[in-house]
């Protein structure tokens, strides 16, 4: 037979068993908790892509886009403390070059410096275009497997041996933030430094381009 200081050991041991079962059940519950809300404002922001879209009726996009896209264009360099905004300013008016309207959204460094800050490819795809354009600078576009096409403009320079027709993976190095373009080759200067990205894509032969706004939205908050 156990003793009274053995069943008093024994109590003692079922004690701390029970409040370690309560610690963990709690800590998991807090865990789950912030799971769920995080997935909770990932579905708002999702929702608001196909919102977004559907706007445009281009609501068959989501899906390739949510496939595709893997990581925001701007990314900082190691030991880099450099931070950056956006707003939609999509379908405004541009007057260089004739009226015209805004297809894309613009990135604003805080700081104006060129070079600084990485331009990175959002998803996997092909380098198809890559070069000079009086109004886009030296600039970038990615030609994904689904048939989007991503618009990377006003780089400063591009990265290392970047070719046209190059495959490259979601992350990739493709320049550096600049202020090219509004005129010849070379032209810089004309606006601050800031990445232009726009996502295009064929409707029935006709090349459309659609407000990349809340998807930056999403993709700042939510991917790699």
């Amino acid at each position: 037979m156990r003793t009274k200081k053995q069943w008093r050991y024994v109590r003692y041991l079922r004690i701390i068993l029970w409040v370690s079962v309560l610690f963990l059940m709690l800590f998991l519950d807090v865990r789950c908790a912030g799971y769920i809300v995080t997935w909770q404002q990932e579905m708002e922001q999702v929702c608001q892509v196909q919102q977004g879209l559907q706007k445009q009726n281009a609501e068959r996009l989501l899906r390739p886009l949510l496939e595709e896209v893997e990581c925001f264009p701007v990314r900082r360099a190691k030991g880099q403390s450099v931070s950056w905004g956006f707003d939609d300013g999509y379908g405004e008016g541009r007057s260089y070059g004739g009226r015209r309207s805004h297809e894309g959204i613009d990135i604003m460094p805080v700081s104006d410096d060129r070079k600084q800050i990485p331009i990175r490819s959002v998803s996997d795809g092909v380098v198809e275009q890559l070069g000079w354009l009086e109004l886009g600078g030296y600039r970038v576009g990615i030609r994904t497997k689904s048939g989007l096409y991503f618009y990377y403009a006003h780089l400063e320079e591009y990265a290392p041996g970047l070719q046209k027709g190059d495959r490259v993976q979601a992350g990739a190095l493709l320049g550096y933030m600049g202020d090219t373009g509004y005129g010849p080759e070379g032209t810089r200067g004309k606006f601050p430094v800031h990445l232009h990205f726009g996502i295009y894509y064929d409707k029935e032969g006709e090349e459309c381009t659609v407000n990349p706004y809340y998807l930056l939205q999403y993709l700042e908050k939510n991917k790699v």
